[in-house]
């Protein structure tokens, strides 16, 4: 694996004030593929240094709430209320760790069901192999160990044991490399997870006591795809791409598909593509990449989506939109909404156009580690 620019899951940051990228122009470049405006060409081996904002302020908002450390007190002793941030803090009850998810309900999964038109059925998870996939240094490889071998003499003296052996692995997999889903507990912003519980509930060998990905569980419910390379008629969106809200709503709306409360929300820019190729031909991958602006995220609250996944490494654009990790703040944090990234969308999106239909079943099962900040997933999507 070539070495690149690798971000962070930290929130603190600096800043000086301003907000790059903030116009626009036409989605679509001259060369067919679309740009991303205001998004400066970098070199691979640079740091990630986009302009950033002060990060938002996340206190106990809800009068239901008792009182986490770390809250601030007036000199009476009662907790300081503050504006709560836009999202769902509250909306499922103050101990709620599963955020979106909730707006899955049994009857929405039975109508999911009904979608499948081919019986067909697509993985969208990338090979869990040792380099040429897309990954940030810091979080290293995957790899296979050799538990035991066939080969060892472990098994001599056993009867039959000439004659009979047994292969066993150990894997070593970085819970947020190649496809994986994102725990609400993830990123916090000003000391807050989803829901307001306290950051510092994280530590280091038990990992997250609050919003962890044991908490969010398996689920199954309705998806949509927006293929939006094919909205645009160009391979892949350009590095850096800020998909707007009016992008997912024009791409939907030409597709022919509606998307309902409780969706799971897949969005295609290309990205994996466009990395292969450059991997085959031997060229450095750019640290850019095409993924939702902070715009985008009020499509995905006004059609109450439950889960955001997308081909790229961070399901926002790098570099980030306004500030650093401004998405995964916004639906992280703020919205208890799960991210799936890498996912290979490729296979899918063909089948799809084949099939006439954009919407279908998607199973998502992420491994019940407790206290873990995310976990590698198989999601299996049948058209």
């Amino acid at each position: 694996m070539r070495r690149r620019a690798s971000t962070t899951s930290s929130t603190t940051c600096t800043t000086d004030g301003s907000r790059a990228g903030s116009s626009r122009s036409d989605p679509v470049a001259r060369s067919g593929t679309p740009s991303a405006t205001g998004s400066p060409s970098r070199s691979v081996h640079a740091p990630i240094r986009s302009p950033v904002l002060p990060l938002p302020r996340y206190p106990v908002h809800r009068e239901d709430r008792g009182r986490h450390d770390g809250d601030p007190l007036d000199r009476r002793g009662r907790v300081v209320r503050r504006p709560a941030p836009a999202g769902n803090w509250g909306r499922w009850g103050a101990e709620d760790e599963r955020g979106a998810l909730n707006l899955i309900e049994p009857e929405g999964v039975r109508t999911a069901a009904h979608e499948v038109r081919t019986g067909r059925t697509y993985s969208l998870a990338l090979p869990i192999a040792r380099g040429n996939q897309p990954a940030f240094d810091f979080r290293g490889s995957p790899q296979r160990l050799t538990l035991v071998s066939q080969t060892d003499a472990m098994y001599d003296g056993f009867e039959g044991g000439g004659d009979v052996g047994s292969n066993e692995d150990v894997l070593i997999i970085p819970s947020h490399n190649l496809t994986h889903m994102d725990a609400l507990c993830h990123v916090q912003a000003k000391g807050r997870f989803y829901n307001g519980f306290p950051a510092d509930t994280f530590r280091s060998h038990t990992g997250a006591g609050r919003c962890g990905i044991d908490k969010l569980g398996a689920f199954a419910t309705r998806a949509v795809l927006l293929d939006l390379p094919r909205h645009f008629d160009t391979p892949y969106l350009e590095g850096g791409y800020r998909i707007t809200a009016a992008d997912l709503a024009g791409c939907a709306e030409r597709q022919g598909v509606e998307v309902r409360s409780g969706d799971a929300l897949l969005v295609r820019t290309g990205y994996l593509d466009e990395y292969r190729a450059i991997e085959a031909s031997g060229r450095e991958p750019s640290f850019a990449q095409p993924g939702l602006s902070l715009d985008a995220v009020d499509y995905v609250r006004a059609r109450e989506i439950s889960v955001v996944g997308a081909d790229n490494s961070a399901i926002e654009c790098i570099p980030f939109d306004d500030r650093f990790l401004s998405v995964h703040i916004a639906l992280l944090v703020e919205s208890g909404v799960p991210l799936l990234e890498h996912l290979w969308l490729t296979d899918l999106a063909e089948g799809m156009a084949q099939a006439g239909t954009y919407s279908c079943l998607l199973c998502v099962s992420p491994l019940p580690v407790t206290g873990a900040t995310g976990s590698p997933i198989n999601p299996v999507a049948i058209v």
